[in-house]
C-alpha cells in the first residue's frame, strides 16, 4: 500500500509541475544566466538569456519566440596563445514561411554586447575557441 501511495503522490506532483512549467512557458518570459568555458578552458562565455512566446505560426500550434541576450561576453582566458574566445549560437529562424537552421553563428568575439531577437526557436549558446585569423570553431561546449 505504501508503494502505491508514493507512486500516486509522485505522479500527482509530476503532473502539477508539468502544468506549472507549461503555464509559465506561455505566460511569461524565462530568464537564464549562463557561464561556461570551452572544453580547452581557454575561452569563457557568459551573460543573461531571456526568451518568451511572441506568437504562433499561422494555422499551426507551433510557437515563435523572441528575447534577448544581455551582457553576453566572450573572454580569452589565455592571451597571446593565438586563439580567441567566441560565443557562438545555433537556432532555428522562421524566414519566408519556413524554419531555417543556423549553426555556428558567431555572436561575440573577445568582448561583450547585448541584442534582441525574434521569430526563433531552439536557441543554444556555446563557448568556443577559434584560431586568430580563421573561421573554424574549436573545443565548443554548450553554455545552456
Amino acid at each position: 500500500m505504501t508503494i502505491v501511495v508514493k507512486r500516486t503522490l509522485f505522479g500527482a506532483s509530476a503532473l502539477a509541475s508539468a502544468l506549472v512549467v507549461g503555464l509559465a512557458g506561455t505566460a511569461g518570459a524565462a530568464t537564464i544566466g549562463f557561464h561556461k568555458t570551452s572544453t580547452s578552458g581557454k575561452a569563457e562565455v557568459g551573460g543573461t538569456y531571456e526568451y518568451h512566446v511572441s506568437g504562433s505560426i499561422p494555422g499551426s500550434q507551433e510557437k515563435l519566440y523572441a528575447g534577448s541576450f544581455q551582457g553576453a561576453y566572450a573572454k580569452d582566458k589565455v592571451s597571446g596563445d593565438g586563439y580567441e574566445a567566441v560565443l557562438a549560437l545555433s537556432y532555428q529562424d522562421w524566414v519566408g514561411g519556413a524554419w531555417v537552421s543556423v549553426k555556428n553563428k558567431v555572436a561575440v568575439v573577445n568582448g561583450s554586447k547585448s541584442w534582441t531577437f525574434k521569430n526563433k526557436k531552439d536557441v543554444k549558446a556555446y563557448a568556443c575557441d577559434r584560431k586568430v585569423g580563421t573561421t573554424k570553431l574549436l573545443n565548443c561546449r554548450a553554455a545552456f
